[in-house]
């Protein structure tokens, strides 16, 4: 994720920097063994939180834009709704996860400025809230990455890893 200029950009998308980078600051550092790690009574893990927040992301950007996926399909059978890593045959690469990762916020302010996402398919999410543009989905992602960053969190403590202040 590089830094961009966001002046002219939405809330939404200068909040998603914000979100984005506590989260990044949360898993710097951490080796791939850390990452893939899953606590005992949980089904998730570190990788899982973001290929999670990946997908989403994704998903409300893009797909509800009218666009294909610019991830791997793969990802949504890691990662997507209802998912989980313990049902994981065998480990995604963390490497590849963390890149695309990083870099999807710059593609979507880039996509953006270009004016790709005129047309959005309104979404209904639970409470019976809708989210009818781009704008609105990336503020709501932010709100669901800060849930992800405490379960990221979370993880890390019953890790035993060192979580930052």
């Amino acid at each position: 994720m590089t830094e961009t200029s966001v002046t002219n950009l939405p809330l939404a998308f200068k909040t998603l920097r914000t979100t984005r980078w506590h989260l990044v600051r949360e898993i710097e550092g951490l080796s791939h063994e850390d990452l893939l790690a899953i606590p005992e009574g949980r089904d998730d893990n570190i990788l899982w939180n973001v290929g999670h927040l990946l997908c989403s992301l994704s998903r409300l950007a893009y797909v509800f834009s009218g666009y294909p996926l610019p991830i791997p399909e793969e990802d949504l059978k890691l990662f997507g709704k209802g998912t989980n890593a313990l049902d994981w045959k065998t480990n995604p690469n963390p490497d590849e996860v963390l890149e695309r990762f990083l870099e999807l916020p710059d593609r979507i302010e880039a996509d953006y400025a270009a004016g790709k996402f005129v047309d959005y398919k309104p979404l209904t999410l639970g409470g019976g809230h809708t989210v009818e543009s781009v704008e609105e989905a990336v503020a709501f992602h932010c709100f669901h990455e800060g849930l992800h960053i405490g379960m990221v969190i979370s993880l890390k403590r019953m890790l035993g890893l060192v979580t930052s202040e």
